[in-house]
């Protein structure tokens, strides 16, 4: 008997190393999946609302619901590219007419100010240069005509390669949206009938919380793209909707992503603004660039969050500190994108087959209150 359970629990772990290695050799295809279902996540209460509607006292049938839902999703991410691609292109056309002399002209009092430091602590660059002459050489081969066409060449053939993938997670996401019982169907093939009922639970739980997680990223993507735009409008910052946009999308990563929202707007701020003088212009202009950043996210942190994420989450903000930070030491940004839908499935799994453990019932006692409600 015990030979047999050895020989049942070595199966398991081949079929999972086999399984591990299968989705590594095909990560572009499980990728795609892996999209299509967050958009039909986001998507499903857009079909229920198109379903709702009548034409000629009828329901419109759920094809076309499904239909209209992903082209709804696929407008709405056109808008926002149409909106977003034209400014990048502008900024890119901008910075590429950056004369790097000029630059380091704006900044030749600091400049001048730390080459004197350094010598006071007699620290020389490397072959003697001047920090100027350091700064020129840098610059120009940051913002020399062949490193930006290299990158727009980049951009371009980047483009061209997703346009496979467009299409790809379009075709699976309609299919997900018409047919939104294809993935627990197939886990529940695979699931053993005893555990038939605890599945299902946790496939229910699952998707009623990431759709609201999800829906909730969005949302407060787009209320850090507005609050920022209209600010740095506000102070006169060019670009300020193309600074909002990025801003929005960084904010998906946790705790770093507004630092990288934040410097985004600085380089682009001072890069509009060179004529100004450094100590009474441009440092002041920088301030209130970061100030506006800061206030935002105390906002979106005290106020928003909470009350779009955090509420769905139900998790204490150490807890999910800690998670967000093993999850970036692990994989980085991309863990930290993917640490709390990954933490949140893991609790609803724990909470259904390991409750008895008191440290899982200590991890789960806020879900357990929020599905007591």
């Amino acid at each position: 008997m015990q030979s047999q359970s050895k020989s049942k629990y070595f199966l398991i772990a081949i079929a999972f190393v086999f399984f591990a290695l299968l989705v590594w050799y095909l990560k572009t295809i499980v990728l795609y999946i892996i999209v299509s279902i967050i958009l039909s996540l986001i998507g499903h209460p857009i079909v229920n609302f198109y379903s709702k509607i009548k034409v000629f006292k009828k329901h419109i049938p759920n094809t076309i619901s499904s239909v209209l839902a992903l082209f709804t999703l696929i407008g709405v991410i056109a808008l926002l590219v149409s909106l977003f691609i034209p400014l990048v292109i502008q900024e890119a056309r901008i910075i590429s007419k950056i004369n790097p002399n000029e630059v380091v002209s704006a900044f030749q009092q600091p400049l001048h100010n730390l080459e004197f430091d350094l010598q006071k602590f007699q620290i020389t660059s490397e072959g003697g240069q001047s920090i100027e002459k350091m700064a020129v050489s840098k610059l120009t081969s940051v913002f020399g005509f062949q490193e930006v066409s290299s990158y727009a060449q980049l951009i371009i053939s980047f483009f061209g390669s997703i346009l496979a993938a467009i299409f790809s997670i379009a075709f699976i996401t309609f299919f997900f949206l018409k047919e939104p019982k294809i993935i627990p169907n197939i886990i529940m093939l695979l699931t053993p009938p005893k555990h038939s009922q605890s599945v299902k639970n946790i496939m229910h739980n699952i998707k009623s919380t990431l759709t609201r997680y999800f829906i909730g990223i969005l949302l407060d993507m787009a209320f850090v793209a507005t609050l920022t735009a209209i600010g740095l409008s506000l102070l006169g910052i060019k670009n300020a909707l193309l600074i909002g946009l990025f801003a929005g999308i960084f904010n998906v990563i946790p705790y770093l992503g507004p630092l990288l929202g934040a410097g985004f707007a600085i380089l682009i701020g001072i890069s509009s603004n060179l004529n100004l003088d450094f100590y009474t212009q441009l440092l002041p202009l920088t301030g209130k660039i970061a100030l506006t950043f800061l206030i935002i996210q105390l906002i979106d942190a005290m106020f928003f969050q909470p009350l779009v994420i955090s509420n769905t989450v139900k998790a204490h903000p150490l807890e999910i500190f800690l998670v967000i930070l093993t999850a970036g030491t692990l994989a980085g940004i991309s863990g930290m994108v993917v640490a709390i839908p990954i933490y949140t499935i893991l609790r609803i799994i724990a909470k259904q087959f390991l409750s008895r453990f008191k440290f899982v019932q200590e991890l789960t006692s806020e879900l357990e209150a929020k599905s007591n409600k």
